[in-house]
């Protein structure tokens, strides 16, 4: 055991923090030294959005006699967004001696989050990464530090953005077949119930497929993908973020990266017969992914689509595909969800009972103590596709109106101070589903391996009013 550890301990165990909220916890020195040399302790907390990759290039060379030559060169990409960048100093020798005793010494610290501040995220190209660092200043010798990530989880209320709840629909047709040997049309139809789903929720996808050809349908696949974007700049530059960008990248040379991570899929084997036409359903759980990021990141962005795949008999021009955007959050829709009680708390005003049971409470009910920060609009697709999610932002409602009607019938309402309003199962933070294998950069500046938490709601009702009837 070394004879001194220092260590970062947070108030919050799960190490998951929200934006306007404090993130707070202590720095523990222990040492069985008699004399451990020391000028100050400091904490140092900071926010980062890095993207970088490298390119090559040709370049062209004429030497003196006339002669052309080639050669290869590599040009480096990059960006960084600092949101945060803050320092405290918790201690200093105030006698001159710059030592401490033997023993364990606790130094608080608390900071809070600004609002606008994107959600922790681990990308191929890039990330979105916060950490919390303590540091012993020892004269005359290395300085100690001990560095810990966090993860930092917006709130993504989809209960006030207004298309959440909005049904997607999409169709495609193919002719199949190939030159002059044509087989006759293929038309898929899909429909998802709503646009926002939270990490945990099951996604219920109608699908209709009507089959005008002379070959039969032999399976369907259905598919959610991840879908970033990551911009950086040639030889690099930096963005200092308070609201709005101080460093103009107006000039700069731009470049552009793409990554697609499955999330999750699924195939179905099946036979819809030639001139036939056939309803089912599907459904994909979310696992633990980072929300929607489209806001407060001028150097990443997250989207999340939802793929289909038809496949027929034919081997030539046999398939049909089409694809929608949905919306990730990290609030679910209180709309459809089951019922529970919450005992009024009488130094709370009516429309802010506290939940019991670890249920999440909906619009128009905000937890006890609780004041949301502004809500995460949604941006969709920049192809110019529409996929029923509007071609403009979605508005941002004010976060928890208090005109929802209660939810439950005309004179069945709870006695004694009692309110009912629907509630979701307990959430917990989970690791990304892509564990610390999420990004390949700067991997280095950690002690360990880091993962991002994220909320995931178990159990969630599948909401599915536009389910085809059961066969």
């Amino acid at each position: 055991m070394p004879d001194t550890e220092l260590h970062v301990i947070f108030n919050q165990p799960d190490e998951v923090f929200h934006p306007g909220k404090p993130i707070s916890g202590r720095v523990v020195l222990s040492t069985t030294k008699e004399k451990y040399k020391a000028r100050a302790v400091n904490i140092k907390i900071l926010g980062l959005a890095h993207t970088s990759w490298t390119d090559t290039e040709r370049v062209r060379k004429v030497n003196a006699e006339g002669k052309e030559t080639y050669e290869t060169k590599i040009v480096n990409y990059s960006a960084n967004v600092n949101y945060l960048d803050y320092s405290l100093l918790l201690w200093a020798s105030s006698d001159g001696s710059n030592e401490l005793a033997a023993g364990e010494y606790a130094w608080p610290f608390s900071y809070t989050l600004p609002i606008n501040v994107p959600p922790s995220f681990e990308g191929k190209y890039g990330y979105l990464r916060y950490s919390v660092t303590a540091e012993i200043d020892r004269p005359w010798r290395v300085d100690k530090d001990k560095k810990r990530c966090i993860t930092v989880s917006p709130l993504i209320d989809l209960n006030v953005i207004p298309h959440a709840l909005t049904q997607i629909n999409d169709q495609a047709s193919e002719n199949l077949g190939c030159c002059c040997f044509t087989k006759g049309y293929l038309e898929l139809r899909v429909n998802i119930p709503k646009t926002g789903f939270v990490p945990g929720e099951t996604v219920p996808m109608n699908i209709h497929i009507l089959n005008h050809s002379s070959v039969p349908v032999t399976k369907v696949k259905a598919k959610i993908i991840q879908q970033c974007k990551f911009i950086a700049y040639r030889n690099g530059t930096t963005v200092t973020y308070d609201g709005g960008y101080e460093t103009s990248t107006s000039g700069m040379l731009q470049e552009t990266q793409h990554d697609t991570r499955t999330v999750v899929k699924q195939g179905l084997e099946m036979k819809v017969a030639p001139r036939n036409e056939h309803k089912f359903a599907m459904e994909l759980r979310l696992p633990s992914v980072t929300p929607t990021i489209n806001q407060f990141s001028p150097v990443i962005t997250v989207e999340y689509i939802v793929q289909f795949h038809v496949e027929t008999s034919t081997t030539c021009g046999g398939n049909v595909d089409c694809e929608m955007s949905i919306l990730i959050g990290t609030v679910p829709i209180s709309k459809y969800l089951p019922p529970a009680y919450y005992p009024q708390d009488p130094n709370l005003p009516p429309s802010q009972p506290t939940p019991i049971g670890g249920g999440v409470a909906p619009a128009g009910v905000a937890p006890a103590g609780v004041v949301p920060p502004p809500g995460y609009g949604f941006l969709p697709m920049t192809d110019g596709t529409d996929n029923g999610a509007g071609d403009t932002p979605y508005p941002v409602g004010p976060p928890y109106p208090s005109d929802v009607p209660a939810p439950y019938p005309s004179g069945d309402e709870p006695k004694d101070g009692t309110v009912v309003v629907p509630s979701a199962p307990p959430l917990s933070y989970e690791e990304s589903m892509y564990g610390t294998e999420g990004t390949e950069l700067n991997t280095d500046e950690n002690a360990q391996p880091f993962a991002p938490k994220y909320p995931v709601f178990n159990d969630l009702p599948v909401y599915n009013p536009t389910a085809p009837p059961p066969e």
